[in-house]
Order: structure tokens, then C-alpha cells, then sequence
């Protein structure tokens, strides 16, 4: 008898999962169309990917996720409203956008405005939360050629 395919690099996963917070509050149902990545890319959090190493088609994992294994909490910044570029209107409740070293894009929500200087938060809505993450595998198969080469599913 062939031994099940098991969660490892390199393996296409599918799978369903449903994400609370740790008060209990629902973020996602299970349910709608499946998620499918390519295991050990970070395409998902590693510390997600760890609980799921190893498993197998039809498990389901209950992983619990720290602040610092999910968003983190690391995008706060207070800069000196004279910094800002002239003619953009800074409210608090507004976004602004920015650019990181690397030329991404990084959009902040504007917190606070006070003694001339601006607090801004580039945080996932999630940052600072820990999460609870129910996932039941539903397929894993090897990843194509391309798909390593990519670090992606094609």
C-alpha cells in the first residue's frame, strides 16, 4: 500500500481554513473556493507552514499564531508634518502612501496629529493580534518544474 503523500517542500497544498482571532472573533469563514500554495516559499506565515509540515489529506490543523508570527505589529512611525509633501490633506482617519528601500508601496492610515508631528500606522488591520487558524488539507501533490523554479503555483 502507497504511503500518503505528506506536507513538505517543495508540495502543492489545497486547503480550506477558517481564522479567528484569539477573543473568538470570526476574520474568515471556511468555505468559498479552496487556498493552493506552494509549501515553503513563504507564501504562507512560517510558523503556519511549521504546524502544517508533515501532515497529511484530510487533517485538520489548529494552529495558534503570536503577533510576532502573523503581522507583527512594526509599521508605527511619528514624523514631523513639515516632512509630509505639501498639498496632501492629512486628517486623522486619512491614508497616505509611501515607499519602502525596496520601492514598494506602503500605505499608512493617519492616527494621530499632534505638536506638529504625525503618527502613522502601516500595519495590517490583523498587526498585533494573535490568530487561530483551522485548516483541513484537502490536496497535496508535487510541484511542477516551473512552479519551484517560479516559487510559485502556476
Amino acid at each position: 500500500m502507497d504511503k500518503p503523500q505528506t506536507i513538505a517542500a517543495n508540495k502543492v497544498i489545497t486547503m480550506q481554513y477558517s481564522l479567528t482571532n484569539a477573543n473568538g472573533v470570526v476574520v474568515r469563514e471556511a468555505g468559498g473556493k479552496a487556498v493552493t500554495y506552494l509549501h515553503g516559499t513563504g507564501a504562507v506565515f512560517p510558523r503556519l507552514e511549521s504546524e502544517l509540515e508533515s501532515h497529511c489529506i484530510g487533517d485538520i490543523v489548529t494552529a495558534r499564531l503570536l503577533p510576532e508570527d502573523a503581522f507583527g505589529n512594526e509599521l508605527l512611525h511619528q514624523i514631523p508634518l513639515a516632512e509630509l509633501p505639501p498639498g496632501d490633506t492629512i486628517e486623522v482617519g486619512g491614508r497616505l502612501t509611501a515607499h519602502d528601500e525596496s520601492g514598494n508601496e506602503i500605505s499608512f492610515t493617519v492616527t494621530g496629529i499632534e505638536d506638529g508631528i504625525v503618527s502613522l500606522d502601516g500595519n495590517h488591520p490583523l498587526a498585533g493580534q494573535s490568530l487561530v487558524f483551522e485548516v483541513e488539507i484537502q490536496g497535496i501533490r508535487d510541484a511542477t518544474a516551473e512552479e519551484i523554479r517560479e516559487g510559485k503555483v502556476g
